[in-house]
Order: C-alpha cells, then sequence, then structure tokens
C-alpha cells in the first residue's frame, strides 16, 4: 500500500514541477519579448573599438562635461539639469562602457582607463576649448584622473560629494567594497530572471523607469560592478597620485549631515567624510568647500538648483579669464 502512495505523490510532485517550470519558460520567453532594449537617442563615438554614446545641449564655450557616479544613469542623473543650463555653451553627458546606450564594459576595465575614455570624448568633443568637468561621487575619482590627463584645457571642476580614493581604508567596516555575495547575485539574477519575471507585473509611470529596472537585473550591470570590484580601489592614500591642479577652479560640494540625521550609519560618518572632502578641495590653491543645506549624497536630485547656480557662476567666472595657461 505504502508503495502505491509512494508512486502516486511522486508522480503529483512530478505534476506539479512541470507545471511550475512551464509557467516559468512561458513567463521568460514572455519577459524576452516584453522586455526588449529601449532605444535611446544620441551621438556616438568610438573608444577602444567600443560605442560610446553622448549628449550634448547647447552651443558655444566653454563645454560642460558631466561624469556619472557608480551605477548612475546619465540620462537620469544628467538630462534636466542639461535642460536648465543656458543654451549659451555646451553642455554634454555621456555613458559610460557598460551603462545606458553605449557598449558593454570588459570586467578589466579600470578608473585610469575610464579617465582615458572621457578624456578621449572630451577631445573629441570640445577640441582645443576650455572644458568644466561636473562630477558625482565615484565620478569624482574618474574626473581627477581626468584633470591629471586633460590639465591644459580644464577651466574648472565641480565635485558632486565625490568619493575619495582611500575612503574604504578610513571608513573601513562602515562602508566596505560590493561583498562577493552581491556579485554572484547580480549574475545569477540575469541567468535565473528572477527580476526579468517580477518587473512583468510592475506598472511603470516612465520608459525611464523600465529601462533602469531592466538595466539593473541585467548581465550589463553585472559586468560593470565586476569591473569595479575587480580593481580593488578606493584603499589608495591620496598623497600617492601626486596630483597638483595648481590653481584650477575647483568646487567641492558636500552632502549635509543633518540630512542624515535618521540614518545613523550615514550620520555616524559625518566627521570623516568632510575631512575627505576637505583633502580633496586641498588639491587646488584656487578651490571652495560647500556644504549643500538639505542634500543627501545625492546632490544633483537634491539640490538640483544649487548644482546649476554653481555651473552658471563657474562659466561666468571663467568667461572672464584670457587665459587658462595663468593657474600652473
Amino acid at each position: 500500500m505504502s508503495s502505491i502512495y509512494q508512486r502516486f505523490f511522486l508522480s503529483k510532485l512530478t505534476l506539479a514541477m512541470l507545471i511550475i517550470f512551464s509557467i516559468y519558460i512561458l513567463l521568460r520567453t514572455i519577459a524576452f519579448f516584453v522586455h526588449q532594449p529601449i532605444p535611446l537617442s544620441g551621438d556616438y563615438f568610438s573608444f577602444e573599438g567600443k560605442q560610446v554614446r553622448y549628449v550634448c545641449k547647447g552651443s558655444g564655450n566653454p563645454y560642460v562635461f558631466f561624469e556619472s557616479g557608480y551605477g548612475d544613469d546619465s540620462e537620469q542623473v544628467w538630462s534636466s539639469i542639461s535642460e536648465q543650463l543656458p543654451q549659451t555653451f555646451t553642455s554634454c553627458y555621456y555613458d559610460r562602457l557598460g551603462h545606458g546606450g553605449s557598449d558593454n564594459i570588459p570586467t578589466d576595465f579600470t578608473t585610469k582607463q575610464k579617465a582615458q575614455l572621457q578624456a578621449s570624448l572630451i577631445q573629441h568633443v570640445a577640441g582645443d576649448n576650455s572644458v568644466i568637468i561636473v562630477a558625482r561621487s565615484y565620478g569624482g575619482i574618474i574626473a581627477r584622473h581626468t584633470a591629471a590627463i586633460t590639465n591644459s584645457k580644464l577651466a574648472a571642476l565641480i565635485l558632486l560629494d565625490s568619493a575619495h580614493e582611500n575612503q574604504h581604508e578610513i571608513l573601513r567596516g562602515i562602508f566596505s567594497p560590493i561583498a562577493t555575495h552581491v556579485q554572484i547575485w547580480h549574475y545569477a539574477d540575469p541567468i535565473l530572471g528572477i527580476s526579468d519575471i517580477k518587473n512583468l507585473f510592475k506598472k511603470y509611470d516612465s520608459s525611464l523607469a523600465q529601462r533602469l529596472d531592466q538595466y539593473y537585473s541585467s548581465f550589463r550591470y553585472a559586468q560593470v560592478m565586476s569591473a569595479y570590484r575587480n580593481e580593488g580601489g578606493f584603499f589608495t592614500p591620496l598623497e600617492d597620485f601626486n596630483y597638483d591642479f595648481g590653481n584650477l577652479k575647483m568646487v567641492v560640494m558636500s552632502h549635509d549631515r543633518e540630512a542624515y540625521k535618521t540614518a545613523p550609519r550615514f550620520y555616524s560618518v559625518g566627521d570623516k567624510w568632510a575631512e575627505m572632502q576637505k583633502s580633496i578641495a586641498q588639491l587646488s590653491r584656487n578651490s571652495e568647500h560647500i556644504v549643500v543645506k538639505g542634500a543627501t549624497h545625492n546632490i544633483p536630485g537634491d539640490a538640483p538648483d544649487a548644482v546649476i547656480s554653481k555651473i552658471i557662476e563657474t562659466v561666468d567666472i571663467m568667461s572672464k579669464q584670457p587665459s587658462l595657461s595663468s593657474r600652473f
């Protein structure tokens, strides 16, 4: 009798598993057709055989180039700010490799190579014209590399709560690098299609929200994360880079510690973060350090008017300077 019961149970279990697997395959197939890449407008240039998407608005000098933070989508962070800037000068944002409309990123792609990419884009778009770089978070590290490469044409550097080259060491135990299990999950997710299936049942207010959901559950983002982890950065003392930006106009805009009053983990690092921001400002003899009231780490999102105002002010200052050579 028990043998008959076991066969019956196993047959039911097998049938249930087949039904579940069939539903899974069906949903994955639907997700594949529903979640096709969403096209992005813009121009492209080639870097080391890979296509990089960029968008420029306005015309004339100087050229303002935006650099995104880790995992940022350039369209989400910079498009609105770029649209609100005067059209009397040129502003450009771009997708780093592995993001948006640009080609995928190799897992051994370094921060130095990202800076070389940005420098190549600046040369491609701005030529020998003067340039202002506006960089957020991890983008600040890239921008400092770029500043060292393009110092002959760089007019100013505006850093928005920039990451610090040695922040993982300074904040050890509080803000650690991306863990291995997180990286594994971001590869397993697109393989299994878990988020892809879940997203079928979400309603989106915009194509941007849908595109970002698709992106953060894709192999593209897993590759970006791997490149970030494989480099093992954020442990090098800033002084080891031997940066000296002379009289370069540098604006260091930092988050308001009080904006994290209800988030103890972030609030607790306020003093150390302020010291890191101060050390970044000291790279130039012509710098200012501003705490953006009410803003979290996401300064472009929390205080876009402050960012826009500082860009316009900096452009105005730079337009009155006859030459960039005097800062060296």
